[in-house]
């Protein structure tokens, strides 16, 4: 067994730190059509109605992958992004994808638009991107996990939520939440708020310590409209802040980095020390049912091993938690795009299943990722 264990973490190891070139041969290829297989995998459009800050429903957009055997006892992963992000960055391409590699692993995996951005807009509300901020999106996460918890979505075969819907014939009661970047944020308040998730993983950001200063991304307000932003200028903006050259895949690089870059709503980033001031008491109600896993790059320009480390330190000291890190060699902000993916996903699967959160499916590296 021991043996076994150390072939499988080498093997795993080997493929991340290998050449671009085998890591770029993983990433081409198309994108399945909605609603087809790809080797067993299913991709589905769903929409959740939700409340929005004006009082009134807004629909958020997402994908949901599952493979064939799930059910209501299967736990279900809800991704969280971050800002200038979609849907896309869980799910590059059908070898090179968070969403379809935590499904293959036997999961049922949502990732979904937040409010204000790509699919899921809120253009319609005057001045909204100023109220979509981190406490808000949160409360919206609840919604979409209560919805998911319940079933009381929809599906679609439609590329938005604009096409007739259904509703899901699927609820997984257990949720586990991951949020990378801004999206940390939002899940890191999230258990000690709402403790109806099963776990919590926080990618790429501190939530109760003080980030590095990173590269100028030359951030600049959408002038079509006023109350969102652009937060990279350039492509060169992009890959100074999210990318680790000698650790990527240059496929997914350039297609992460080529504008034209999705608007962000400006309430997101209007008050990055309430964020922290909101999120440090949440942090210290999680308690200890709700197991954590901090994640983040050894390149990371805004979550460098040193603050990364000091995160830990403050979790271990506040949440009365479990508590765990990951730090992921020769990567930078945005781990997806980088070679050591397989390393993120293999070490995440085998972390829910420490904590009985387990799937009951095996997860081959090549059958998974790459």
């Amino acid at each position: 067994m021991r043996r076994t264990r150390l072939a499988f973490v080498l093997g795993v190891v080997l493929f991340a730190i290998g050449g671009s070139t085998q890591a770029d041969a993983a990433f081409r290829g198309g994108r399945p059509a909605q609603g087809d297989f790809d080797r067993g995998l299913r991709i589905q459009s769903v929409c959740f109605s939700v409340t929005n800050p004006a009082g009134s429903t807004s629909v958020l957009y997402g994908q949901r992958f599952t493979e064939r055997g799930v059910s209501s006892r299967t736990p279900a992963i809800v991704l969280v992004h971050g800002v200038a992000s979609s849907t896309q960055n869980w799910d590059y391409s059908p070898h090179w994808s968070v969403a379809r590699s935590l499904a293959r692993a036997g999961y049922v995996v949502i990732s979904y638009d937040r409010l204000g951005y790509a699919r899921s807009s809120y253009f319609d509300h005057p001045g909204g991107g100023l109220t979509l901020t981190t406490s808000v999106q949160r409360d919206l996460l609840h919604q979409v996990v209560g919805e998911v918890r319940t079933g009381r979505y929809a599906t679609t075969r439609g590329s938005d939520c604009s096409s007739p819907q259904r509703p899901s014939r699927l609820r997984n009661r257990t949720v586990v939440i991951v949020g990378h970047s801004a999206g940390g944020w939002i899940v890191a308040g999230y258990p000690g708020k709402y403790h109806d998730v099963a776990a919590m993983v926080q990618a790429d950001i501190t939530a109760g310590t003080p980030l590095a200063t990173g590269p100028d991304t030359h951030l600049m307000v959408d002038p079509n409209h006023p109350d969102y932003f652009q937060f990279f200028g350039t492509s060169q903006d992009c890959r100074a802040f999210d990318i680790y050259a000698p650790g990527a895949v240059p496929s997914v690089a350039r297609l992460a980095c080529t504008p034209p870059f999705v608007d962000s709503p400006l309430g997101e980033l209007s008050d990055i020390p309430g964020i922290y001031a909101e999120n440090i008491p949440l942090i210290k109600k999680i308690g200890s049912t709700i197991p954590v896993l901090l994640t983040s790059g050894d390149h990371d320009v805004i979550v460098p091993p040193a603050n990364a480390k000091a995160e830990l330190a403050f979790y271990k000291a506040s949440c009365g938690c479990d508590v765990s890190q990951l730090i992921l060699p020769n990567t930078g902000h945005l781990f997806m795009a980088h070679r050591s993916l397989p390393i993120w996903v293999h070490y995440v699967v085998h972390w829910l299943r420490a904590h009985g959160l387990s799937a009951d499916r095996r997860l081959p590296l090549r059958e998974h990722v790459g």
